[in-house]
């Protein structure tokens, strides 16, 4: 044990050091992964692009089994994820590398496949589970999420809980906010609470509706609400999540962007809470580079590498199953993308990306930075 945390200890200090030279070639490694051997689901969520026929990808088990062992000695966290279940990603192999390599992990579920039993089997690796839910209202849930079976899902969540608050395994629930779920957003607050998740300390998180797939066409809450509408009824959960002891998070731009934390958030004291912890850090201290950047890398199982979880076509860095990843890594793709985050010449994928974009501290050195090219202007019209 206390040699793979003085390795993660040195890897995170190590990308500090690579972000503060500006270095093109870095000394660090990834401390986050994200990685699922194969994309398969067994939903077809109107908000992702499964809905529309995303092929299936599969990793072979001997290749995966060498990308990892490759990788996964400095990687303090895991996000078993590719637009898929994690339970149906070769989860077998995937505790098993974790516990070779004491990695923890990331882990998101639509919770149909895992119940109480299932996550007896795995918690021992798990640093948070987040349970994909959007609505308490059967037939929503089950229109948005086309294939769950709502009174299974609840079930499989009140079989969860108890056993991750007795572990101290923290959960938290994500939604996605729709025009489906926004008018009975507060009331589904009370009815997490009322399942257990106020005495498991769970927290909400609502996300916006990214557009990656062809149900997602008027369904933004945008599309059929106003503003004003939007606040009043995230206001309404802010006072439902105080009320019922819910840390409640809306991940919007402003206005609509919301915090509430009414209870201690759960601190497990193990290495991803310094890696989080680290990852703050570089957001205030080096904003002018996207700290998932820094610390984070994608892989899909076809073998693409990506800087960051959003993982758009232009970024694509290189592929694992035609070249080694030390060589993608340090290569002239990462090499020249790094140069531009430095220099402030985004690639086009970056420019309006909320996780660097929207960063306080990115914003405020862009203005001191346009200050001083308009000062210089006026010295040197």
């Amino acid at each position: 044990m206390a040699g793979k945390i003085t390795t993660e200890i040195d890897n995170y200090m190590a990308i500090v050091h690579d972000l503060a030279r500006g270095a093109e070639q870095w000394l660090s490694r990834p401390a986050w992964l994200e990685f699922a051997p194969n994309n398969l689901c067994n939903l077809r969520c109107v908000m992702c692009g499964q809905a529309d026929g995303v092929p299936l990808v599969v990793m072979k088990r001997e290749d995966a089994a060498r990308l990892l062992d490759g990788l996964l000695p400095t990687i303090s966290l895991w996000t078993p994820s590719a637009l898929s279940e994690p339970m149906l990603a070769d989860i077998k192999q995937v505790i098993q590398k974790c516990r070779e390599h004491e990695v923890w992990l990331n882990l998101y579920s639509n919770a149909t496949v895992l119940d109480g039993k299932r996550f007896l089997e795995i918690c021992d690796r798990i640093q948070k589970l987040h349970i994909s839910f959007d609505s308490h209202h059967k037939q929503v849930l089950e229109s948005l999420r086309v294939r769950a079976n709502f009174e299974e899902v609840v079930q499989h969540i009140k079989e969860i809980l108890p056993l991750a608050a007795a572990r101290g395994v923290p959960v938290g629930f994500v939604a996605v906010l729709m025009a489906d779920n926004l008018l009975h957003l507060a009331e589904f607050i009370d009815f997490l609470a009322d399942i257990g998740a106020a005495d498991a300390r769970c927290d909400l998180r609502v996300q916006p509706m990214l557009y990656n797939a062809k149900g997602c066409e008027g369904r933004n809450v945008t599309d059929r609400f106003t503003p004003a509408e939007i606040e009043r009824e995230l206001d309404r959960a802010c006072e439902r999540a105080r009320a019922r002891k819910i840390n409640f998070f809306s991940e919007f731009d402003d206005p609509f962007r919301r915090a509430v934390t009414v209870v201690p958030p759960h601190i497990r004291g193990i290495m991803p809470d310094m890696l989080i912890h680290m990852t703050e850090t570089i957001r205030q201290r080096y904003p002018h580079f996207c700290r998932m950047a820094s610390y984070y890398v994608k892989i899909e199982p076809d073998g693409r590498v990506f800087p960051c979880c959003r993982a758009p076509n232009e970024l694509e860095m290189g592929n694992v199953k035609e070249q080694e990843f030390e060589q993608i890594w340090n290569g002239q793709k990462y090499r020249t993308f790094r140069r531009k985050m430095f220099s402030g010449d985004y690639p086009n994928a970056c420019k309006t990306c909320s996780f660097l974009v929207d960063n306080p501290a990115f914003e405020k050195r862009h203005e001191v930075r346009r200050s001083a090219i308009a000062t210089s202007e006026k010295v040197n019209p």
